[in-house]
């Protein structure tokens, strides 16, 4: 298997009219690490995760920063400046799918509204469906990823329409089809939201699963503090559109990540 990583050098969004942080730290996406990006809303945590992407924000808001690509022995130096607001990095872009899987925050307006569950799963693995062998990804799969989240496969809800799904159930559906495709990186937007505790646990334990079995990566991004600390990564804190600190250890709830984990022990659950 290739080798890859993205390695995102003191990136930064900036928005006309707020003061942006002095500094800012790295943020590496690669095969098997793990990584939570958390701050309060409107910090600018999604429009750094989706620079990995190969997206930039529109205009007003600016990026900036480079990025280096590694894939096998070759290194590929991308300066964000040299990208108008709003386009797309072609070298990262092409990554999505094998290599990179987004699961937006949000639910309903990310189906298609006329197909069914199974419909979308087939549309994304047209050509891996009823995979059963060790290793291989599919229908199985995701109908694995689906039980494991707490939603039965059963025909009624493969075959249901979007628009009468609750919003909880399309969270979990999202994320069973960016595991399915068997992505090296899953970048995951605000997973919990929307989740009761128990199927909150079920998405915790499948995100364990998925990462022990196949060595995928992790970018998450989440106001769950509880969830943070069950990935076991590193933790980086946005304020502005910068990187501004960084934890191996979330629970000691020092310095700039004391409100969050603060905020964890007076909220049940730990969502934020």
């Amino acid at each position: 298997m290739s080798s890859l990583q993205i390695h995102l050098q003191q990136p930064r969004v900036e928005v006309p009219g707020r003061m942006t942080p002095d500094g800012g730290l790295d943020l590496i996406v690669e095969p098997g690490r793990r990584t939570v990006l958390m701050g309060r809303s409107g910090a600018g945590k999604t429009l750094l995760a989706r620079l990995a992407l190969g997206q930039l924000p529109r205009s007003p808001v600016q990026a900036s920063g480079l990025i280096e690509l590694r894939r096998d022995d070759e290194t590929l130096n991308i300066d964000l400046s040299h990208y108008p607001p709003g386009s797309t990095v072609p070298d990262l872009a092409a990554l999505r799918g094998d290599e990179l899987s987004f699961v937006p925050q949000g639910g309903r307006e990310n189906l298609v509204p006329g197909w069914t569950v199974r419909d979308h799963f087939k549309a994304l693995l047209p050509e891996q469906v009823g995979a059963a062998a060790p290793g291989r990804h599919g229908m199985q799969q995701a109908m694995h990823a689906m039980e494991t989240l707490g939603v039965e496969p059963s025909e009624a809800n493969l075959g249901a329409l979007a628009t009468e799904l609750s919003e909880g159930m399309i969270r979990r559906i999202l994320v069973a089809l960016a595991m399915a495709r068997g992505a090296r990186v899953l970048i995951i937007d605000e997973p919990t939201t929307g989740l009761d505790p128990r199927s909150r646990e079920a998405f915790r334990g499948l995100l364990d699963e998925n990462l022990l079995s196949s060595g995928a990566g992790v970018l998450l991004i989440t106001h769950d503090v509880g969830l943070a600390m069950d990935l076991r990564g590193e933790t980086l804190l946005i304020d502005e559109g910068v990187v501004v600190a960084c934890t191996g250890d979330l629970e000691a709830g020092e310095g700039p990540f004391a409100p969050f984990v603060d905020a964890m022990k007076s909220t049940a659950g730990g969502a934020g």
